[in-house]
């Protein structure tokens, strides 16, 4: 059921109260010269009550000792319910004083009354006569009329028991000691007056605050105070600086106008309240301002009345201040990132001014997105990832926190991208970069090439000291040799010397690279096939060009029957150096007489190289 204030109703409205029923004919003072007490609603029996009662019971027209007067404020006023008895307005009204003339009291002078009749001015009738008493003014729900007016007798007239009654007013005959005014039962006013000793019909009226309750069927009621909030809860545990939400339990009101609740902070343990929340709500968001020692809270109800319930409290806590880290200075990311390998991810490390640094949170936001997820959390400064095949980029971000959950702000990487090519690779028995050793005859070394996209084209290049030997379409895990053997290793001096292999997809290369050295101390040079003679060589001369140290050995052979198994070497050394004609000691050949000549060149102590450049001869 609905309440509305009683000071909301119109003028002309029936309320209810003690089963009786009122007509409210007036809110507020009528005039100045009405005390202040009188500001309120002012109520009217409307019908349905004792009649033929005396004014009073000896010829005595004075109000204040009247026995209406009395009986107003005890039997009647003790018919109204306590529980709106008790909200009955104590006030002043204006009266005659004494029981002859025309004083008139106002006021804060005027009659100390609770329950009180009505004069002819308070219900619109006004008369200068000599009985005519101005002890009034005029209530707003009565017109201001004389006798005439058929509106006005209307709403003054009194249907106590359905038929209309006379009823008597609170003014005296202002010149008869036993007379007082009354309304006729047809709604006219007498102010003239009849004995005070006569019995007609009472209308009491009293004055009842603003703020009482009126029900939907009319019914006057108190307003109680709404039920203080049974709980009201805060975090157990609040840092300085942050954002909490104060909670509380929901009150009851019996007048159902409750119309919400009051929150106040104390931040030195309820020495001092300020407000900080007004509303329906049954909680609220409040920032702990960083520094802030303890807080605690406090709520009530209020209804519409503007009642308050009691306060509930909530316990003190004490607040943390506590800073957060500073961010990480930098962050490190590679700058090659291939997919589906590892990759390590690392920052600086950071310090917290309240020392209770607990680690960092690691961060990673691939293909350009908006979102990130946590890929790290923990106190180590860098951190391993492995870098999904197919994601086209990545970056990475780092923040600090403490033992409080407080958070510095992110460091970012810059955003890479990822190479989603497989690097062909190079397999040998010798590792990359590493030396072979020194090389006095031709050899070669035994590789394979390879690659995870098995559908590329690898390309190999074989290369000595930067140039190219050669360049061939490879197989895929096929075993190949770069031979540095015959003429091209004579062609390279003694000396460090590079052999790379590299290979490429089309795409990216690696390449494989070893190291060795030529130490060749001698040198000879003889006929791949002998030349053969018509008949038997007798004789034959050589020369020797080119550069060859003086401590050089150089050994100078000779066969004229090269063709034969086992040939006769014969030196002639001494006549190459001197350029004379060397004769033949040997005189058989099995296979037939063959030249053949054999120089050999060793170096000498002085470790000087040197060459040959030609050899002339000829036999006979």
């Amino acid at each position: 059921m609905g309440t509305v204030k009683l000071g909301d109703k119109a003028v002309g409205s029936i309320v209810e109260t003690g089963g009786m029923n009122f007509i409210i004919v007036h809110k507020g003072r009528p005039s100045s010269r009405y005390d202040l007490s009188c500001d309120g609603v002012w109520l009217l029996l409307e019908r349905d009550y004792l009649a033929n009662m005396q004014w009073h019971a000896s010829e005595d027209n004075a109000y204040a000792t009247s026995s209406i007067h009395t009986y107003l404020n005890t039997e009647f006023i003790n018919r109204i319910s306590s529980n709106i008895r008790e909200h009955i307005k104590q006030v002043r009204i204006p009266y005659r004083t004494g029981s002859t003339g025309n004083t008139v009291a106002y006021g804060a002078s005027g009659l100390a009354t609770k329950a009180f009749l009505l004069s002819p001015h308070e219900i619109g009738y006004y008369d200068t006569g000599a009985s005519a008493c101005d002890d009034g003014d005029q209530l707003s729900w009565f017109p201001k009329a004389d006798n005439t007016d058929e509106t006005a007798r209307e709403k003054r007239m009194f249907k106590a028991t359905g038929t209309p009654q006379r009823w008597w007013l609170r003014s005296p005959d202002c010149r008869y000691r036993g007379d007082v005014s009354f309304v006729e039962n047809d709604g006219r006013v007498h102010v003239s007056g009849v004995r005070c000793t006569g019995r007609y019909s009472i209308r009491p009226a009293f004055i009842l605050p603003y703020d009482l309750l009126v029900t939907d069927d009319g019914v006057v009621r108190p307003n109680t105070v709404p039920t203080t909030p049974t709980s009201v809860t805060i975090p157990s545990t609040i840092m300085g600086g942050s954002t909490i939400t104060v909670k509380w339990s929901a009150s009851t009101d019996t007048e159902n106008n409750l119309a919400g609740y009051k929150v106040e902070k104390s931040i030195d343990g309820g020495g001092a309240w300020n407000q900080i929340y007004q509303g329906t709500a049954i909680q609220t968001a409040d920032t702990v301002t960083f520094g802030t020692a303890s807080v605690m809270y406090r709520v009530r109800a209020y209804d519409a009345a503007g009642l308050h319930s009691g306060y509930r409290v909530s316990t003190q806590v004490t607040v943390i201040n506590n800073t957060a880290p500073g961010a990480p200075t930098n962050i490190t990311v590679p700058a090659e990132i291939r997919g589906g390998k590892t990759i390590t991810i690392s920052w600086a490390a950071v310090s917290d001014q309240d020392g209770n640094l607990s680690g960092y949170i690691l961060e990673r936001c691939i293909n350009g997105g908006a979102s990130w997820t946590q890929v790290y959390q923990g106190a180590a400064l860098s951190y391993a990832d492995i870098v999904t095949k197919g994601w086209s980029k990545v970056q990475y971000r780092v923040k600090a926190y403490d033992s409080y959950n407080a958070v510095s702000g992110y460091m970012a990487s810059a955003e890479r991208t990822v190479n989603n090519n497989e690097l062909p690779t190079i397999t040998c028995s010798n590792a990359d970069h590493s030396n072979i050793g020194v090389k006095s005859e031709g050899f070669s070394i035994s590789y394979s090439v390879n690659d995870e996209d098995a559908s590329d084209i690898l390309t190999v290049t074989e290369t000595i000291d930067g140039a190219a030997k050669r360049s061939f379409t490879a197989t895929h895990g096929v075993d190949n040799s770069f031979d540095i053997t015959g003429e091209s290793f004579m062609r390279l001096l003694n000396g460090d010397h590079v052999m790379t292999v590299s290979v490429t997809d089309g795409k990216e290369s690696a390449a494989h690279t070893l190291n060795f050295t030529k130490s060749v101390t001698q040198a000879s040079v003889t006929l791949t096939t002998p030349m053969p003679a018509d008949g038997q060589i007798a004789v034959c001369v050589l020369s020797v060009s080119g550069s060859i140290p003086e401590d050089a050995d150089l050994t100078a052979e000779v066969t004229n029957n090269g063709a034969d198994v086992q040939p006769v070497w014969e030196d002639c050394t001494n006549a190459v150096k001197r350029g004379i004609n060397h004769v033949f000691e040997n005189k058989i050949a099995a296979n037939g007489f063959a030249f053949n000549f054999r120089i050999t060149v060793k170096r000498g102590d002085s470790n000087q190289g040197g060459f040959i450049s030609s050899i002339q001869g000829g036999f006979q």
